[in-house]
């Protein structure tokens, strides 16, 4: 009986383990993405693999360290706009709020609203804001979790290679 038990639990927590997402990982392809703006107009991520590096962070408009990390991804875009593709992902759940704070903050690249959550299995999002800097083929460079001046100084390293 007790061999059967384990056998079971075994069985099941294998059975997890496979369904389970993978974390994007530095040196993977990042997980597709298809989102639209508040506006309705969709965007696909593997759609803007190709000329430009591209930072993806995901945030909350609420949060202090996702709004430092925002004005200073909308600085590197404003900076790098032949070289460098910002997009950024919202998990705010009111549509209201987000739009509110994209009025004030005035963002110069395209900002998808996740309120359902869909992205945060893929991309593995603990902690906001989690930042990934692609390559122009979508393959993972970077990944930064949380924001403060060292984020700030790698990105630019990264922008600088």
């Amino acid at each position: 009986m007790k061999r059967l038990l384990c056998g079971l639990c075994l069985t099941i927590l294998c059975a997890s383990l496979a369904a389970a997402e993978v974390a994007p990982k530095v040196g993977c392809q990042a997980p597709e993405l298809r989102l639209s703006t508040l506006a309705g107009k969709p965007l696909v991520l593997s759609e803007q693999f190709g000329s430009k590096r591209i930072i993806l962070t995901f945030f909350t408009s609420w949060s202090r360290s996702c709004q430092a990390a925002l004005q200073t991804l909308n600085d590197l875009a404003v900076t790098h706009p032949a070289t460098l593709q910002v997009v950024a992902v919202s998990f705010d759940k009111k549509s209201k709020e987000l739009k509110n704070y994209l009025d004030q903050a005035a963002l110069a690249f395209p900002v998808l609203h996740d309120k359902k959550l869909t992205t945060i299995d893929s991309f593995q999002i603990l902690i906001i804001p989690t930042t990934f800097c692609l390559n122009r083929d979508g393959v993972i460079e970077q990944v930064f979790v949380d924001y403060d001046d060292n984020v700030k100084q790698a990105l630019l390293d990264w922008l600088e290679d």
